[in-house]
């Protein structure tokens, strides 16, 4: 059984944000064969595309695991439904959104998954916390490393509002975290 390196993005901007993805990240620590290896902090951006929603908190977790990508997709779905997500529109509100980012350093290119991430190089809700937790990741398409898209992507976007920090991941080994709160984060 070969095990597989694997980033995954979550996200949240409904209801209780912060529970919804320590379910979420719960919900992920309980696949079979599959253990979650490096937490971000979680951070608070503001939304993309369809700008009229609340702001998000979002982060990034590792995590070690021998299901096949696909397989791995249709349990991030069901983990999805089960904690409430409707697909209504494109970027719009949701209860928790979970993507692969990397599966490794696999290329996938399929009608409902494509791998790495389309829009990773373009999120900086997503390349702030994975900087955090994987700098030196090469992208297996730029051939950059996530510090270096890090950085192309701020100077290509002076402007942009960047993520702020809400949350540090739990101080103990991600194992050792069995009662679910992976966050404790109260809004000021």
């Amino acid at each position: 059984m070969s095990l597989h390196e694997v980033f995954i993005g979550f996200g949240s901007n409904l209801g209780d944000r912060c529970a919804l993805i320590n379910q979420a990240l719960l919900a992920l620590s309980r696949l079979p064969t599959t253990s979650l290896e490096k937490l971000s902090s979680l951070y608070e951006t503001a939304p993309v595309g369809y700008l009229e929603q609340d702001s998000f908190l979002n982060g990034v977790v590792l995590v070690k695991g021998s299901l096949k990508a696909s397989d791995l997709l249709e349990r991030l779905l069901e983990i999805e439904s089960s904690l409430g997500r409707v697909r209504k529109e494109r970027w719009g509100p949701r209860t928790i959104d979970l993507d692969i980012l990397f599966y490794g350093d696999a290329i996938i290119d399929a009608p409902d998954l494509h791998v790495p991430h389309p829009e990773l190089f373009k999120r900086i809700f997503v390349l702030e916390p994975l900087h955090e937790i994987a700098p030196e990741w090469l992208h297996p398409c730029f051939g950059g490393t996530i510090s270096e898209l890090l950085c192309k992507h701020q100077s290509n976007n002076p402007d942009e509002v960047p993520c702020r920090i809400v949350a540090a991941p739990p101080e103990v080994a991600l194992k050792e975290v069995n009662d679910g709160i992976f966050y404790r984060y109260g809004q000021s």
